[in-house]
């Protein structure tokens, strides 16, 4: 092999060159070499980077692996060329959802759910304008007031803390950090408008403002910075995968994905695909998944935006559902319908 090698760093196989580059520089168009790998983030970093690694709440607890000796694996079909083998990737047509489990929400107009790391669902009620905790085995933990803010979308920053936007409250805008053991509001994070979707990427938060479109928000210092520019519904939904951002728009029914420097790479738009768009999330293959509240369905989307099909119907229970997220650590789907009943599956 002339300047390429193969290795298999933790649990997935790279290809990596006599240099490999720093991932979170690449992504703001720096160019430094990688010094260590996290094998749970799946990510190469600089000597800069890993301070920032280390300290984050999100992945101070983290192993870092020097880069020279990561390389556990060393795949050779001769001594002049190594082959990597790897499993196609899986369009859309492949993917199949198996029912898990049901969960019942205790809500009654849910707007927001995920897990927490320990298998708790949560999930957010913007009429009671409460925080519901459910157990891993379904049973009823507790409920937690939000109020001044509504409640309105939820995402996880590290294993006992969690953002929730303050939605349609009036009182203020921005999100809350939530400590779920202590059940303590830590801190309000202000934003210049009504906030609703959010996601976490790395030490990144995405938030969906209304009017004003999408800003980013480091979970270090919690500093802002107006990413996407545009006239955002109120009720939209925000996900990213490498470097792109997703995002539903209530106003005419549309899924938009957008680069990391805020310019629309495509947009899709079909009623009678997706009636009012609203959660949505993005699996490790970069596939975008999407309910349609008044279609009461999920569609896939293929991530250029040029391939979608329905996955979850109402055959399969669904009712008006309004949130969506996907656990990246145990591959699993979390479906909410607005009322009462939320969804559990696994992907094949």
């Amino acid at each position: 092999m002339d300047h390429k090698e193969l290795y298999k760093f933790g649990s997935g196989i790279h290809m990596a060159t006599s240099t490999t580059l720093c991932s979170p520089c690449s992504v703001r168009h720096i160019t430094k070499p990688s010094t260590y790998w996290c094998s749970e983030c799946e990510e190469a970093i600089c000597d800069d980077c890993q301070e920032h690694h280390k300290v984050l709440k999100a992945t101070r607890s983290h192993e870092l692996i020097p880069i020279e000796s990561s390389s556990i694996c060393l795949i050779r079909a001769n001594d002049k060329q190594a082959h990597l083998q790897v499993t196609p990737t899986k369009t859309i047509n492949d993917l199949k959802l198996i029912l898990q489990k049901e969960i019942t929400s205790h809500c009654e107009n849910v707007k927001g759910c995920c897990m927490s790391v320990n298998g708790e669902y949560l999930f957010i009620d913007d009429f009671s304008k409460t925080l519901n905790v459910i157990a891993p085995d379904g049973t009823f933990k507790y409920k937690m007031m939000l109020s001044p803010s509504d409640g309105f979308d939820i995402t996880f920053i590290d294993e006992k803390t969690f953002a929730i936007t303050s939605g349609f409250s009036y009182e203020h805008f921005g999100f809350d950090i939530i400590d779920i053991e202590s059940r303590e509001k830590k801190q309000f994070i202000n934003l210049p408008g009504r906030p609703f979707g959010i996601t976490r990427d790395q030490d990144t938060l995405f938030v969906c403002v209304e009017g004003l479109g999408i800003y980013k928000v480091n979970t270090f210092d919690y500093t802002t910075l107006h990413v996407v520019s545009c006239n955002l519904s109120s009720g939209s939904y925000v996900s990213v995968f490498n470097d792109n951002i997703f995002c539903t728009d209530l106003d005419d029914d549309s899924v938009v994905c957008y680069d990391l420097e805020g310019s629309r790479v495509w947009r899709f738009e079909d009623d009678s695909v997706l009636d009012r768009p609203r959660g949505i999330t993005v699996d490790i293959g970069g596939h975008v998944f999407v309910v349609g509240e008044d279609s009461s369905n999920v569609a896939i989307i293929s991530n250029d935006g040029k391939l979608h099909r329905q996955i979850l119907t109402k055959e399969h229970g669904l009712f008006e559902p309004s949130a969506i997220s996907f656990h990246k650590k145990t591959g699993k789907f979390f479906v909410a319908n607005t009322n009462k009943i939320a969804f559990l599956y696994s992907v094949t």
